[in-house]
């Protein structure tokens, strides 16, 4: 146990030596090294916060186009066999699994955004402290993930682990201070990119499922007979139907036009 403190001992005073003349040697280098590597993280951060818009737009979009698809295919595959209650029993099982995914959709969501707005409910934060704040912790997660990497055994683990530390204290860049500075770096930044892909891209598509929605998609379903909501559950009433010899089916269609 004597060696043992002796060693860790030693370890420690050299730990300091070393960092001591690193920070002499190389501390301004080391300083200017890190600005340098904060200016380059907005460009790095711009790039992934693009990739994530475009992921959650694409997400967006191909349930719709799948939707389409599939109404088109069952219009023209039913109306080519003359067969339009079987048209509208498939036609509503594919709506109601497009209700069913984007019930999913939004309670998903919802789970992943509930965490971050009970944070906001707790700090009522402006919008870009709150954004400097969470990119603080997550950047402070990191670095300790990294640290708990490092070697910690032996002479020269704990040789690095004070090397570290005194650097660390020397050059003014402890984990929190550093944390900070990205943090505060970073979050005009990427609020600001996000608001502007908001406005240039999410907005007009989210314009454009709006149109689909209430003037593409009704004019799709008009075929069948039924509503755009009714269509969804004529399925189970077809079934109920066929097991009970009710009449579901005729309350969910249109009645037809007098000519």
């Amino acid at each position: 146990m004597a060696d043992g403190a002796l060693t860790g001992a030693a370890a420690a005073a050299a730990g300091r030596q070393l960092g001591d003349w690193l920070a002499a040697r190389w501390g301004g280098q080391l300083k200017d090294a890190f600005e340098n590597g904060k200016g380059l993280t907005g460009p790095l951060a711009r790039a992934l916060l693009d990739t994530v818009v475009v992921d959650q737009v694409v997400g967006a979009l191909w349930p719709s186009f799948a939707l389409l698809a599939a109404l088109l295919l069952l219009h023209g595959g039913t109306v080519a066999l003359g067969l339009p209650e079987v048209e509208r029993i498939c036609t509503g099982l594919v709506v109601f699994a497009a209700l069913a995914w984007t019930a999913y959709g939004l309670v998903a969501a919802a789970r992943l955004a509930w965490p971050q707005l009970r944070f906001w409910l707790v700090t009522r934060l402006p919008p870009v402290a709150q954004t400097r704040l969470l990119l603080f912790q997550l950047i402070r997660a990191q670095h300790r993930e990294l640290r708990d990497e490092l070697p910690r055994e032996g002479f020269g683990a704990q040789v690095l682990q004070e090397t570290l530390l005194v650097l660390e204290r020397r050059l003014g860049l402890t984990p929190d201070r550093a944390a900070y500075a990205l943090a505060d770096h970073l979050a005009p930044i990427l609020l600001g990119h996000l608001l502007g892909r908001i406005f240039l891209l999410a907005a007009p598509v989210a314009g454009a499922l709006l149109y689909y929605r209430l003037a593409i998609y009704p004019g799709l379903l008009a075929f069948t007979g039924a509503g755009p909501w009714s269509i969804a559950v004529y399925p189970f009433a077809a079934l109920v139907d066929a097991v009970a010899d009710t009449g579901l089916r005729t309350l969910l269609l249109r009645p037809s036009p007098v000519p």
